[in-house]
């Protein structure tokens, strides 16, 4: 899991002055939100400059997948051979996005894409470093892009399960849980790194607003459910993706 969540959150704070140029939009029932940070927004939000797109709405909004297709090819090369590494821990249910999303994908070639993916789990249980694990495996792969899965936390928890981000600018696997490996980042990789997360958690804080909380997490009834719902639609972007349909830039 990845603690620093969603950029929408923080770039609130900041200006255009400051380094932040954001655009936002609607199709349909989706809400789309386009962030571009600088090194100096960047560095004020305590995360990497880069392009982070958020889709809000439901997993099942009409268009949603299409539209999740659209925002990961804007993110990655044109052509090439894509890795997906779906990153947390499958055991723990608001931790297990990533092995949720790998498990709905084939591995596949298709016109401009061909597709491999693999499911990481944690270290502590691997006794790999995450990010190690899946630098090695994407260099005998010769990938030209890793799309990197995780759940995200939030500070605001009517995003749990409402939103997914794309990010050029990688994560920090177990940074959500305090078990942080190395960075997952196109210079750690020495390939484009798509980060692609749904936040599934926020901390009890941000309900009590009790500083004594901030340390414990808490998420909603049905997180298997959604965690379900958003594998399905990364999965299903990832096959349109691969499929050559739907990779339209903007």
């Amino acid at each position: 899991m990845d603690s620093r969540g969603l950029a929408l959150e923080s770039a609130r704070i900041l200006t255009k002055k400051d380094g932040v140029h954001s655009i936002t939009r609607r199709i349909g029932e989706v809400k789309i939100t386009d962030v571009r940070l600088s090194e100096t927004a960047a560095r004020c939000m305590g995360r990497r400059a880069g392009r982070y797109i958020s889709l809000h709405g439901e997993p099942h909004a009409a268009g949603m997948t299409a539209l999740l297709c659209r925002a990961i090819s804007q993110l990655i090369p044109p052509r090439g051979r894509l890795f997906t590494a779906g990153l947390g821990n499958p055991d723990i249910t608001q931790d297990s996005l990533g092995a949720a999303c790998v498990r709905t994908l084939t591995a596949r070639r298709g016109a401009r894409y061909s597709l491999a993916a693999v499911e990481t789990d944690v270290a502590a249980k691997t006794g790999l470093d995450t990010a190690r694990l899946v630098r090695a495996a994407a260099r005998e792969l010769k990938a030209d892009c890793v799309i990197a899965i995780d759940a995200l936390s939030c500070q605001d928890p009517r995003y749990i399960g409402k939103t997914v981000q794309i990010s050029s600018s990688g994560l920090v696997p177990g940074s959500g849980t305090g078990l942080r490996s190395s960075e997952l980042s196109e210079e750690l990789l020495g390939c484009p790194v798509a980060a692609v997360g749904v936040p599934t958690v926020t901390q009890l804080s941000s309900i009590t607003h009790s500083s004594a909380d901030k340390n414990f997490l808490v998420s909603v009834p049905d997180i298997d459910i959604i965690i379900g719902m958003w594998a399905e639609v990364i999965g299903g972007a990832l096959d349109l993706l691969v499929g050559g349909k739907g990779a339209a830039s903007s």
